[in-house]
């Protein structure tokens, strides 16, 4: 048996609360959590996914993370999140991609994979972008000409009506 593949602690079906300040303002949810410490390094596997939730000052949620698969690299204070990773910021808008990382000591979220983001009345679809943590602040690196816009109201014609328009 290799020690260093087994875990430093395991735990299942976890529930966990962070505060800031003294008010509960996350809710982090995981299947399994692994905790790996080798050397005074500590990485986390969660290998069946992660949900977080932040929470208002009455708890009621206002952004989430989802993915089928984290870890965080205690050395680097890096986060890496990868299948179906889906991010709901504060404003509402809906960024989804493949794999995401997170670097906590520059405060910075970023891409290399296709991204889709949903804003109001448009979807934006990247290869790669890079934001502050917050995602309210960010860039896109090569925006993707499937990029769409929403109609407001029913501008278009339909098609019966083109037709019976023509008898």
């Amino acid at each position: 048996m290799n020690l260093e593949s087994v875990p430093t602690v395991h735990a299942e079906d976890v529930i966990s609360l962070m505060s800031d300040s003294g008010v509960t303002r996350y809710r982090l949810k995981a299947s399994i959590w692994d905790i790996y410490s080798k050397e005074g390094q500590t990485n986390w596997i969660f290998p069946r996914g992660i949900y977080v939730e932040k929470f208002d000052s009455i708890f009621q949620v206002e952004a989430s993370v989802v993915a089928d698969t984290a870890y965080y690299f205690g050395h680097t204070g890096i986060w890496q999140l990868i299948g179906n990773v889906k991010v709901i910021n504060l404003k509402q808008e809906t960024f989804e991609t493949s794999e995401l990382f997170w670097d906590q000591k520059t405060a910075q979220v970023y891409s290399d994979s296709l991204v889709r983001v949903e804003q109001q009345g448009a979807v934006i679809v990247s290869i790669g972008f890079k934001s502050n943590q917050e995602m309210n602040n960010y860039m896109f690196y090569s925006i993707q000409p499937s990029t769409y816009f929403e109609v407001k109201g029913d501008t278009l014609p339909r098609p019966q009506e083109e037709e019976l328009k023509q008898k």
